[in-house]
């Protein structure tokens, strides 16, 4: 990451090098250190494990993995078409980062933040959204946005199109993709997960 952070921070393409770092840093091993997954091993992933299930008790802003500040992150559902950002209603009706909107960020375990995360990159969810909170072709990117579908139950799925919708500052979402790598480094890795990273 860190040999080309230069030349995306030159290019202003700071959120596009974070989604494309995110999809191998968080997504594989998030997905690998699960004691579940096909390719677990016992003996080499256990400590891996062990450090996902302790992100089920802190909050995401407060997580070990936090280097610094984690800069503005905002999470919400959307009720409506996700494909519409600038009509996206929250369960209250409100706009999602309007002043009246709920941001249930900070109530959230890492766990419940990093699920979403994963999903809204391994699916292809991701908004690119101006400084105002709308996606329009040729304004540059100021806030990146996930969508993750809200999925409880199959009758609620068949019932609405809720997503869950986490949104982040370019250069926060930077941050935190570094952050996630360094702390994921530290962890003591299986060969195969190292090398999926």
């Amino acid at each position: 990451m860190g040999a080309l952070e230069g030349y995306a921070r030159d290019k202003q393409l700071m959120g596009s090098f974070a989604l494309l770092a995110a999809a191998s840093v968080l997504t594989i091993p998030f997905e690998r250190m699960k004691a579940n997954h096909p390719l677990y091993k016992k003996d080499k992933d256990d400590k891996l494990t062990e450090a996902l299930k302790d992100l089920e008790k802190v909050p995401f802003l407060k997580a070990p993995f936090w280097q610094g500040e984690p800069g503005f992150w905002f999470q919400t559902r959307v009720v409506n078409d996700i494909n519409d950002s600038y009509n996206w209603k929250d369960e209250e009706g409100h706009r999602p980062l309007s002043d009246a909107a709920e941001n249930s960020i900070a109530d959230r375990k890492a766990e419940k933040v990093l699920r979403p995360l994963r999903n809204a990159l391994a699916h292809g969810n991701v908004f690119y959204l101006n400084g105002d909170g709308y996606e329009v072709a040729g304004d540059q990117m100021k806030l990146l946005a996930f969508a993750s579908r809200y999925e409880e139950s199959k009758e609620q799925q068949a019932e609405s199109c809720t997503f869950r919708l986490i949104v982040a500052g370019e250069e926060d979402f930077f941050q935190f993709v570094r952050s996630w790598a360094e702390w994921i480094s530290q962890l003591p890795a299986s060969r195969e997960i190292s090398e999926a990273a």
